[in-house]
């Protein structure tokens, strides 16, 4: 068993970032899809949840690069609230977006698709205004 790593810094690592850390060899999973070489789904995933089991279909979902929208009017608030965290994370760790569509509506896209959001979609200057 080796060593610990010492530093002039009391004994310990210095907090300057200049010592040997340790860099595992990383391999990706043999089921997950390469990003290059997967092509981008035309479609979107509508899921409406009613209990936090749904939370592996919608990572799933997301980390094979489809957009997810996730309807949560049916559940409960607590369970609620799990899944909004469960998706923050997952979107966090995927480096995807996540947009509020509606009340207790939400849209989780993978990095790979780009979500626009115009916040001012009542101006004067529109198609529909036109008198």
């Amino acid at each position: 068993m080796g060593a610990a790593l010492r530093d002039d810094y009391r004994g310990w690592l210095s907090p300057s970032g200049r010592y040997p850390v340790a860099v595992p060899d990383y391999e990706e999973p043999w089921d997950s899809p390469e990003p290059e070489s997967a092509p981008l789904s035309p479609k979107i995933t509508q899921v409406r949840p009613t209990s936090f089991e749904s939370a592996r279909e919608i990572g799933e979902h997301v980390r094979v690069g489809t957009p997810v929208i996730m309807d949560l009017t049916q559940m409960a608030d607590p369970d609620a609230k799990r899944l909004i965290d469960f998706a923050s994370g997952l979107v966090f760790g995927t480096r995807g977006t996540m947009e509020r569509i509606a009340r207790r509506v939400f849209l989780l896209a993978p990095p790979e698709i780009e979500v626009m959001v115009i916040d001012n979609a009542s101006d004067d200057s529109g198609f529909y205004n036109q008198s």
